[in-house]
């Protein structure tokens, strides 16, 4: 330490410019792996989060300045290091041997403070470290803005030049990707899950949103306030914690349990994400489509009185197109809505989609904006469903036998044609 104590006034120096480093580092880190949700979150993170936020709106820009100050600093650096070396090497008390083992140390120190570090830190909180590191580095953008053109012209030409000939692969084609597989294979398994896997692709295109969704009744639903007690008490159908209003009656939010870390249980409010709203007969690929577009995992299900009956996940999706030999347990929870009483009679929730009951039934689905059976009765009669209310499905008739503020239960039972005419004619 003797040796190093006539240069300590460069030391000062060095150790600002790790600490800049590890600034840079960190927030290169934190900002660029943040998802889209994150970046959503980071609005309602204050003025570091807003920052963060506008950013981040041009990637390209950011990125483009911390990797400016990182080069400036890291360049700086190594000279005053450098400057340091010759010193020692000079010094009688030092020697070549000193100044070689000054400079090792300083690029082990600038390599674990000033990037393993700080960007090991940065990634396990992202959102929280943008937030903080924000403010510098808004600061440090807006003083580089009027460099960052001439980098980016060099950038450009420095390309042209060394990679003139570079063009852009071709997509590939989904007709290509079918042949390959076509010729690349004799896997009789492999084959078998395709055509598995291109069947629910199909059966997946002519579903509504009501026949795939999980019902009201089956999902994991909390009002506020929230707390974790009561929001992770007992089983999460699918996984997903469904938030509603003060009333408990619409659904506003969701909570993907099972992708948060243990150390976001205990602030898990914080990763509640909004929902959609789909029609009962919206097109399952159209709410693919509509999740996917906004980033969300979750689409609440409403039938035609703006009721929300259901929710449908972006995970359910998938698992019925791509593995729907292990979707079975979901396919149970519209079964357990239908009780058999004998091939003739069953018994059925008022909020069972229609269309899915009257597959069960094996009758035809009748046409029209009617999402649930209670909801065909409900039609029929032209009033709330009472007990006694009848309508007629099909080859059978629909009586309601139980009734009350929460819900509804409804037998079908088997009838004969004539019967069936005449209760049509009569406008039942």
């Amino acid at each position: 330490m003797s040796i190093l104590s006539p240069h300590a006034g460069w030391l000062l120096p060095m150790a600002i410019l790790i600490v800049l480093s590890a600034l840079f580092s960190g927030s290169e880190a934190a900002l660029f792996s943040l998802g889209a949700r994150d970046r959503r979150r980071l609005r309602r993170g204050g003025v570091g989060g807003r920052i963060a936020h506008r950013l981040l709106e041009d990637s390209e820009h950011l990125l483009s300045a911390i990797l400016f100050w990182n080069l400036l600093i890291n360049m700086t650096y190594f000279a005053i290091a450098s400057i340091v070396a010759g010193k020692l090497e000079a010094d009688p008390n030092g020697g070549a041997s000193v100044a070689a083992v000054f400079t090792v140390v300083s690029l082990l120190v600038i390599i674990f403070f000033s990037e393993m570090l700080p960007k090991s830190i940065a990634v396990l909180e992202p959102t929280r470290a943008s937030i903080l590191l924000a403010p510098p580095m808004g600061i440090a953008v807006r003083l580089i803005g009027p460099v960052l053109p001439v980098v980016r012209t060099s950038n450009k030409l420095a390309g042209r030049l060394l990679w003139p000939t570079f063009q852009p692969e071709t997509d590939i084609d989904l007709a290509d990707i079918e042949r390959a597989v076509e010729l690349g294979t004799d896997d009789a398994a492999l084959l078998k899950r395709e055509r598995v896997a291109l069947s629910s692709m199909v059966e997946i295109a002519d579903m509504r949103a009501s026949e795939l969704m999980r019902p009201r009744s089956k999902l994991k639903l909390v009002e506020p306030p929230l707390n974790r007690e009561t929001t992770f008490e007992g089983p999460i159908p699918g996984g997903y914690v469904i938030v509603t209003d003060d009333d408990g009656d619409r659904m506003v939010g969701t909570v993907a349990v099972r992708l948060l870390r243990p150390s976001q249980l205990d602030h898990f409010e914080q990763h509640i994400e909004p929902v959609i709203y789909v029609p009962w007969s919206a097109p399952v690929a159209r709410v693919l489509s509509l999740l996917n577009e906004q980033d969300i995992s979750v689409a609440v299900v409403v039938d035609e009185y703006g009721d929300g009956i259901g929710a449908l996940s972006i995970d359910r999706i998938f698992r019925r197109m791509l593995a729907p030999q292990h979707d079975q347990s979901d396919e149970a929870v519209i079964s357990d809505a239908i009780e058999v009483c004998s091939p003739d009679r069953f018994r059925v929730s008022g909020g069972v989609s229609l269309r899915q009951f009257a597959k069960r039934l094996g009758v035809e689905s009748p046409e029209g904006s009617v999402a649930t059976v209670a909801g065909f009765i409900q039609r029929h009669n032209e009033r709330l469903p009472r007990l006694g209310d009848e309508a007629i499905l099909g080859g059978f008739r629909l009586t309601v036998i139980e009734q009350d503020d929460e819900s509804v239960r409804i037998e079908a039972q088997r009838i004969l044609n004539d019967e069936s005419n005449a209760m049509e004619g009569e406008g039942i």
